[in-house]
């Protein structure tokens, strides 16, 4: 398999899609619910924490240039390590694609497809898929480059449709229940850029291998600046953000916005390009799992397992029927499955790898003066 496909702009696309998919459906509820007022601050706070997290990272991934975290964690520990780390992906990838599936699909089952049950929604999505993943890679990849530009231009403007609403004042008190909220219990929000998950698998699909940093940064701040954007949406432009109900943040602003003047239904053209972006992120979810279980097992061709991961999707997605309950869950999982896994567990694979490559060359170093 040739690696050496992705340009910058694609791997950019592909740090991203996981980010927009949660950013239609409850990130910024998650980020209000929890930072209240302060929501804007916060966002600026996690974005600042994310950018000296990534410094770290790109610093300890330069010495691993062409390596993935599956391929770091071999080096580091053997085979058990590197088998211990790929089912930890593989369970986050799977259980991440289940949640995003079924909540999705209930919001267009409640929106416009209560005549239908959620398991055939979820069910074409994941057919979807299957065929993508048949198809190859590549396919995927340049199917995403399309998607991602095209839904984060929709979320600009949810942004921009709503500017003659905005009001500064609806943002007092802006330290909200106080500083902490936002610098303390606030500094967990950095969950929102669980992307950065791929940050760590790209390498070896660079076509630039040096091109790691500008990637990081970029992907970062562009999913900083657009969360951001969409917080300033909600809190500026509706005094009742806080207890209106609603499918999603973003669908709220749709249907309150000005667009509505102009298009009859023009939700409809939004949840279109966030359905595309659903089934970009799950085709290369599902493309990811498959090459890590290939690493794992050194199988020579993996493409029709992505019947089987499709089908494990397909009962995850459907094991919660409570909508309470499952979105209690989903969120529960998305924030601590994160923080966990991509800034706890990964980083501390990277450190530990790092640590280790420089305690040999110290003693290849003494044994070659010796």
């Amino acid at each position: 398999m040739n690696y050496n496909k992705l340009g910058n702009f694609e791997a950019i696309c592909l740090i991203v899609v996981l980010f927009i998919n949660h950013l239609v459906l409850n990130l910024p509820q998650m980020i209000l619910d929890n930072s209240k007022n302060a929501s804007i601050l916060n966002c600026i706070y996690i974005l600042a924490l994310v950018l000296i997290f990534v410094l770290l990272i790109v610093k300890l991934l330069k010495n691993f240039a062409g390596l993935d975290i599956i391929d770091i964690s071999e080096y580091l520990g053997g085979k058990f390590l590197q088998v211990l780390i790929g089912i930890l992906c593989i369970i986050y990838l799977l259980i991440e694609s289940s949640f995003l599936t079924r909540m999705f699909s209930k919001n267009l089952f409640l929106a416009y497809f209560n005549d239908y049950p959620i398991s055939f929604i979820v069910f074409l999505f994941l057919f979807v898929v299957v065929v993508a993943n048949l198809m190859g890679k590549k396919s995927i990849i340049k199917t995403n480059t399309i998607i991602v530009p095209i839904a984060l231009f929709s979320i600009l403007f949810t942004f921009i449709f709503v500017a003659d609403l905005l009001r500064v004042e609806r943002s007092l008190p802006i330290l909200a229940d106080g500083a902490s909220t936002i610098f303390l219990t606030g500094a967990s929000n950095i969950f929102a850029f669980n992307g950065l998950f791929f940050l760590f698998f790209i390498s070896p699909l660079l076509n630039k291998k040096e091109d790691m940093p500008k990637i990081a940064y970029s992907s970062t701040l562009i999913c900083g600046i657009f969360l951001i954007l969409s917080i300033m949406a909600l809190v500026f432009a509706f005094s009742d953000i806080y207890s209106v109900v609603r499918i999603s943040p973003l669908y709220f602003i749709i249907i309150n916005s000005k667009l509505s003047s102009f298009l009859e239904r023009p939700e409809i053209i939004f949840i279109f390009i966030w359905t595309l972006s659903l089934m970009s992120f799950l085709s290369i979810a599902v493309m990811f799992i498959l090459n890590i279980f290939k690493k794992m097992t050194n199988m020579k061709e993996v493409k029709t397992l992505s019947v089987a991961v499709c089908t494990i999707i397909f009962t995850l997605s459907l094991l919660i029927d409570n909508v309470f309950t499952l979105e209690k869950v989903a969120n529960a999982f998305y924030k601590y499955g994160t923080l966990v896994l991509v800034f706890g567990i990964f980083t501390l694979v990277l450190i530990g790898a790092n640590i280790k490559k420089r305690m040999l060359e110290k003693k290849q170093n003494i044994n070659y003066k010796e």
